[in-house]
């Protein structure tokens, strides 16, 4: 009985572990260069469409107001930061997941900045959404917020709601 008991637990365990990826080395992705799409999202060359993990940036066609109540473009800042971000090169993902587009979604690094999200949310120029229950990048969002860098100079729409209130192909 021992035996069976402990065969059938050993079969679990094989089959637990057949069905998880933690025992794989992670997806990497690295490009010397990348052709930034907009603010949190850029093409690597020869390796696809990575979206930058944790992060949510302004979109390209998005204003927002600054605290003179002045409209700026901060979607277009978002791209500009992002592009002065992986100008140097060498850019280096780990791919934390697939979106349904079949984009990697990633933490990136390039020359000279060790996490692309972090500096992209640091700048004022992009939201740390909460994701399963915690906003990677809380602190740097504080920062900024604290600071009025970037979007937190003024008023201005999530890029959630932003993109909700003007959909593609309007």
């Amino acid at each position: 009985m021992r035996r069976a008991i402990a065969l059938a637990l050993l079969l679990l365990l094989v089959a637990g572990w057949a069905t998880t990826d933690w025992w794989l080395p992670p997806e990497r992705i690295a490009a010397p260069s990348a052709r930034v799409i907009d603010g949190d999202s850029m093409r690597l060359s020869g390796a696809g469409d990575v979206r930058i993990h944790g992060i949510d940036a302004p979109e390209y066609r998005q204003s927002c107001m600054t605290a003179e109540g002045n409209p700026w473009p901060c979607g277009r800042a978002a791209r500009a930061q992002l592009e002065a971000l992986v100008l140097a090169g060498g850019i280096d993902c780990i791919v934390e997941a697939r979106d349904g587009f079949g984009r990697a979604i990633a933490r990136c690094s390039a020359a000279g900045t060790e996490d692309v999200g972090a500096a992209m949310v640091e700048a004022g120029l992009a939201l740390s959404p909460a994701e399963r229950g915690t906003a990677p990048y809380a602190a740097q969002e504080e920062s900024a917020r604290a600071a009025r860098r970037g979007i937190w100079q003024g008023e201005f729409q999530t890029p959630t709601e932003w993109r909700t209130a003007h959909p593609r192909g309007n």
